[in-house]
């Protein structure tokens, strides 16, 4: 998972395209009845879909949850708050008021959005409808309500807190990072959740970030044996040394495909290796 920022997005996204969300918005405040709310819902969804491309370009063509990229796949358009319904509360009527608001999608894989079971492993998970809150947690049920009293247990790539608490193992696996800074008694709950419900850990996933972990682990090993020679008098190795730290840096960059996963192989092999240790100040 890599930090979104919504202000770069909300660059991205024409202002006409804003204009007529907002007056969706207030038509969507003056319905009557929650019927004639749906109404204008489904007249409108094309809404969100237009900007999809928008919200991939802001992330390389990344899902935002869990750094996938899949050009064959639709991928959606999540609404993080869901718009119809809440999965966890049967009363709630969906954040309805947030249905054309920008800074409430997120660019999503089929995986992380839809519901899916991996047969082999039985693993299952997609976020669909639902916004699990932490136990006592205010939640906001009508559009003078603010969201920002509630206390979301799914981590949200747009905000840099709950990016900061995720960690990859060598195992490809998503746990909670040992270092992070700011820290809750739910912040292991979160990972959790999130692991369940946006499906972090399905198999394949899990198979690609294992071997880019590995991948990042062997590189810096083999570079470090060049630095070793190049440092010990074979000048002509100097050339050869910085290709391997370029190669590497490709890893780490936002575009590519797991570069948490890449960042957090090099942060955990950083006291072993000369070259893990180089790239952790990179700035990329």
């Amino acid at each position: 998972m890599i930090f979104v920022d919504l202000e770069e997005v909300a660059a991205l996204l024409p202002a006409k395209w804003k204009n007529h969300c907002l007056s969706v918005t207030r038509e969507l405040e003056k319905a009557a009845t929650a019927e004639d709310r749906d109404e204008i819902l489904k007249a409108n969804s094309d809404l969100w879909r237009e900007v999809k491309e928008k919200l991939a370009e802001a992330s390389h063509g990344k899902c935002w949850y869990c750094e996938s990229k899949n050009v064959r796949a639709d991928n959606a358009v999540d609404h993080f708050r869901p718009k119809g319904r809440v999965a966890e509360d049967s009363n709630h009527p969906g954040y309805w008021w947030l249905a054309f608001d920008y800074k409430n999608y997120r660019f999503s894989c089929t995986y992380c959005n839809s519901r899916r079971k991996h047969v082999q492993s039985g693993s299952a998970g997609g976020k669909q409808d639902h916004f699990p809150l932490a136990v006592g947690s205010f939640r906001a049920y009508r559009s003078s309500d603010s969201v920002d009293l509630e206390r979301p247990l799914l981590l949200d790539p747009c905000s840099v807190i709950d990016v900061s608490m995720v960690w990859y193992d060598e195992e490809g696996k998503i746990k909670l990072n040992p270092s992070t800074v700011i820290a809750d008694p739910v912040s292991q709950n979160r990972i959790d959740i999130s692991r369940t419900i946006l499906h972090l850990d399905h198999p394949y996933t899990v198979e690609e970030r294992k071997r880019i972990y590995l991948k990042i682990i062997s590189l810096c090993n083999k570079a470090d044996l060049i630095y070793k020679q190049y440092s010990s008098g074979n000048p002509d190795l100097q050339y050869l040394y910085k290709e391997r730290l370029a190669e590497l840096a490709q890893f780490l960059t936002r575009s590519a495909e797991y570069s948490a996963v890449a960042r957090c192989a090099i942060r955990g092999h950083r006291e072993a290796s000369l070259t893990a240790n180089v790239l952790c100040d990179v700035p990329l």
